[in-house]
């Protein structure tokens, strides 16, 4: 009896081990082809580099597995912002707005209203650095502003502002209120940035998921009033867009997504009556579909999509790009990334950190003249005059103008 229930035991542990024995050598396999995959990134992005080098004189060489930084990446893969310092939650609403945000969705709902600001510590007041204003993802009703990845902290390495943006996601009107809240946050930015080292008239807006589509409405709704309830007359027109895995086209008639994203938009977002297949639904997400907003001279933008993207459809990004080159003077860049999953840029890999390397060489060339020989007098893009008749001088702390917080 006893060796009946020792051979049971032995043959029970045998087949165990084997299950784990082959799972490890499918994981192995699973991960070497994904390592390839990442691999194919770097030829992609050092083309893009090797192009852009020509224009700007400056030639980039991405790290390869030879390479001090390829290893310091690897085996240090968190990313956390280093050399700057952090103003957490800074509220960017009025008065008028925390009332009325209170009033409609509760007294919580104020502290959503607030942003970071990363300053290098080589940034001084009245620099006129670049500003990266960066809004988050999550399907317009998740995520945080904590979550940007590793360009916050390649763009710090370049002494650029970064903001991060927080909006409210669940209030009780529904959206637009999360494109109206990252105008006020805008608002504020062109307000009061200088103070931190940033150039009010120097800021590119970048985005993922459902930010890149936040962000790309923030360049294309630029100055209309109906964004913009109680500061109608306030400039918010921005000088770039960058876009990852972003969100570009709500109506989707072709049904290229593998969920319903009408009926999640209009519903779940929009808080909206009606059938999302019905006349008036499907204007309304037409107008808030990047897509469908490109006109005019534009301004420069990049896109950076996986090819292997579920959620947000490549082949809506692939169609976004052919209609601003078709449709607008402002240049388009525009990265496909092999393997490239949904919002893989926020997971550190070799595939995000040349993607990552690669938006940095982008946002470097055409926004900021210091770190890329040019002079930025030459860059139609960027208005670098200093804030009061252009004098350049630094402003001091006492003179940020009043929005209810001290520093």
């Amino acid at each position: 009896m006893d060796d009946g229930c020792g051979s049971n035991f032995f043959l029970e542990e045998s087949l165990l081990v084997r299950f784990f024995y082959y799972m490890n050598i499918i994981t192995a396999i699973g991960l070497i082809y994904l390592f390839k995959r990442a691999f194919e990134v770097q030829e992609l992005g050092q083309k893009f580099l090797d192009q852009l080098s020509k224009e700007s004189r400056d030639w980039i060489e991405l790290p390869g597995i030879t390479s001090p930084r390829f290893w310091q990446q690897f085996l240090n893969p968190f990313n956390f912002p280093r050399d700057c310092t952090i103003f957490e939650n800074v509220p960017y609403w009025t008065q008028e707005e925390r009332l009325s945000a209170q009033r409609n969705d509760g007294h919580e709902s104020i502290f959503d209203m607030a942003l970071d600001i990363y300053q290098p510590y080589s940034v001084e007041a009245g620099d006129d650095r670049p500003v990266l204003f960066y809004v988050h993802g999550g399907g317009w009703t998740m995520g945080s502003k904590k979550f940007v990845g590793p360009l916050l902290t390649e763009m710090l390495s370049y002494d650029w502002i970064v903001v991060s943006v927080d909006y409210r996601r669940h209030s009780k009107l529904g959206y637009p209120t999360q494109l109206m809240d990252c105008k006020r946050a805008l608002r504020w930015v062109r307000n009061e940035i200088r103070i931190f080292g940033g150039n009010p008239r120097n800021i590119v807006v970048a985005g993922d998921a459902a930010g890149g589509q936040l962000a790309c409405l923030l360049s294309s709704t630029a100055n209309q009033s109906e964004y913009q309830p109680g500061f109608e007359d306030v400039d918010t027109t921005v000088q770039g867009v960058l876009g990852l895995s972003a969100v570009v086209n709500l109506v989707d008639l072709e049904n290229y997504s593998n969920h319903d994203c009408r009926i999640h938009f209009i519903k779940q977002v929009a808080r909206r009556e009606d059938s999302p297949e019905s006349a008036e639904n499907l204007k309304f997400l037409t107008e808030h579909s990047p897509r469908f907003r490109l006109k005019g001279p534009g301004v420069p933008c990049m896109m950076i999509h996986g090819d292997i993207d579920t959620l947000t459809p490549v082949q809506h990004v692939r169609d976004f790009v052919n209609h601003f080159q078709n449709t607008c003077t402002a240049p388009i860049t525009y990265l496909e990334v092999p393997g490239g999953h949904h919002c893989f840029h926020l997971i550190s890999s070799p595939r995000s950190w040349y993607v990552t390397i690669a938006a940095s060489q982008w946002l470097n060339y055409h926004f900021d003249g210091i770190h890329n020989n040019n002079n930025n007098n030459n860059n139609n893009n960027v208005d670098t005059r200093g804030v009061g008749g252009g004098s350049g001088r630094k402003l001091q702390i006492h003179e940020i103008v009043e929005w209810d917080w001290t520093v």
